[in-house]
């Protein structure tokens, strides 16, 4: 797609960091826009946005786990505006945690947000798109760490692999048709992922860190992270990352990298994969 004026773009996670981003440059190219979070002070910030660049838009609030409120989603888009020529599952949560303290409650709250609400969003878009017939592209937010593995990070590490995977063979799918299929692998976005950690209690993502120990644990992992991402600095914004996203998008990459920085580390991942190959020992 290089023609967004007047198209229809439905971003989840809108209601801040990346989700933001892509919502405001939407809106400059003068999109019609679906913006959805389960924060709803965050969301109607977003709109306020948008709204400054004169576009029609609609908010919703929903949870992405939930297969029945994103099938709701679709179709209010479809009832509202007729069409979804651009889908962001761009929603999700970091939730991170030493392996060892790992619960299985933490482990279907991230999995459920973060593969699930991608898998959500294919399922209840996809086909009205290709239904439709129109040229479009489904986008995913996966991250650099859909790549490489990171301390604290095995959850989040682990649906970010699935997100890749799964993508993957939806773009496989889609050779013959009119839609395309990307992934938006960002290293670290002026967002506040950092701060969507699991509570017990609550059973739901919070909007503040629990506890000083949490914030320590989510800025030692950064900290390594950063070290991998050479000759880049840190973090970019959402508008920038959002303008990349979208480059991408208009080149048809399924893979849409944000920072220069990590091409060494992925680089010396897949020797590794070659080394192990060369080094079996086949029947």
């Amino acid at each position: 797609m290089k023609d967004f004026e007047a198209k229809v773009a439905v971003i989840t996670g809108a209601g801040s960091g990346i989700g933001r981003g892509l919502a405001e440059t939407a809106a400059k190219k003068k999109m019609k826009l679906v913006l959805s979070d389960v924060n709803t002070e965050n969301l109607d910030g977003t709109l306020e946005i948008v709204n400054e660049h004169g576009v029609e838009a609609i908010t919703r609030e929903i949870d992405v786990s939930s297969n029945d409120a994103v099938m709701s989603l679709a179709s209010e888009t479809y009832e509202t505006f007729g069409a979804c020529h651009l889908l962001f599952n761009n929603a999700g949560v970091l939730g991170p945690v030493p392996v060892i303290n790992t619960t299985r409650e933490m482990y279907d709250w991230l999995m459920d947000i973060n593969i699930g609400g991608c898998f959500n969003g294919i399922n209840a878009f996809l086909p009205r798109m290709l239904d439709a017939g129109e040229e479009g592209h489904v986008v995913a937010t996966c991250s650099t760490s859909g790549f490489i593995s990171y301390p604290m990070l095995s959850l989040y590490s682990a649906s970010k692999f699935a997100i890749r995977g799964y993508m993957a063979s939806v773009q496989e799918e889609l050779h013959d048709t009119k839609i395309n299929a990307s992934i938006v692998c960002p290293g670290e976005v002026d967002t506040n992922i950092l701060s969507s950690v699991f509570q017990a209690e609550a059973k739901e993502q919070s909007q503040e860190a629990s506890s000083d120990d949490q914030a320590k644990d989510s800025r030692k992992m950064l900290d390594v992270a950063a070290d991998d991402a050479t000759g880049k600095s840190f973090p970019i914004s959402p508008s920038e990352a959002a303008e990349a996203i979208f480059d991408g998008i208009e080149n048809k990459r399924f893979y849409i990298f944000t920072h220069s920085g990590y091409k060494e580390h992925i680089e010396a991942i897949s020797a590794e994969y070659l080394k192990a190959f060369d080094a079996a020992k086949f029947v």
